[in-house]
């Protein structure tokens, strides 16, 4: 007794084969997604670094060299005498690590203000002969690079961060007794949630990351190559 398959109408075959193709598409389209969401969530949570960061912030930098050399260094600050270092108080220290804004980076700066401020809006001045040769970021970080020639030929940098308003504009040739901006009061600082009335006074050895590793710094490795200990810097120059 012979058996005989049973016959597939040739629109049933078409319409199974193309259900399938449908499904394979969907479970395709489907991993897609979930591997566009990885890389979305990836690239979102990762930390930036100095080198992918720096590009943005260059349009903000100006190659002007100083007009005069930096041979007399003065606090940064309208204080009785701008030579006496005991004139300024240390909040934050250079090296340390915070956990804020991006977990686990290196303080570049130390945080000062005047021990006596003469005035509710503090000023700030540059400390010697340069050009200002940056002037980034806003709101509570708002910041000003100056770029100076010492007497021996070398670049250095000097950065002063958390500005309410700036007074100066890249290019400026400036000298101790330019003064660069103001600090925020107390009541000016609340805004933003923290405490950001001082000044995040950096020494910098360079400048070519034009700005982003005041935040993007967290090992001794990367603060070694661009900053100078700003403590260090005035004990042996502001004198």
């Amino acid at each position: 007794m012979s058996s005989k398959r049973p016959q597939i109408n040739e629109t049933t075959y078409h319409t199974h084969i193309f259900s399938r193709l449908v499904l394979s598409c969907y479970k395709i389209i489907k991993q897609m997604k979930l591997l566009l969401l990885f890389i979305f969530t990836f690239s979102i949570f990762e930390t930036p670094t100095i080198e992918k960061d720096r590009d943005r912030w260059k349009p903000y930098y100006s190659d002007t060299k100083p007009q005069k050399n930096a041979e007399n260094w003065f606090l940064p600050f309208d204080v009785s005498d701008r030579k006496k270092i005991s004139n300024i108080k240390v909040i934050s220290i250079f090296g340390d690590h915070r956990d804020s804004y991006y977990k686990g980076h290196i303080h570049t700066a130390i945080d000062i203000n005047p021990v006596k401020p003469t005035t509710k809006l503090i000023p700030v001045y540059a400390m010697a002969n340069g050009v200002v040769c940056s002037v980034h970021l806003g709101e509570n970080q708002k910041t000003v690079v100056v770029r100076h020639t010492l007497k021996d030929g070398k670049t250095i940098f000097t950065s002063y961060k958390h500005l309410k308003e700036v007074y100066v504009s890249n290019g400026q040739q400036v000298d101790q007794k330019t003064k660069l901006a103001r600090l925020f009061t107390k009541d000016e600082s609340k805004k933003y949630g923290g405490d950001y009335h001082h000044l995040h006074l950096e020494i910098r050895i360079k400048f070519d990351d034009y700005g982003c590793a005041s935040w993007l710094t967290f090992n001794n490795t990367q603060l070694n190559d661009r900053f100078y200990n700003p403590q260090v810097f005035l004990k042996q120059y502001v004198k």
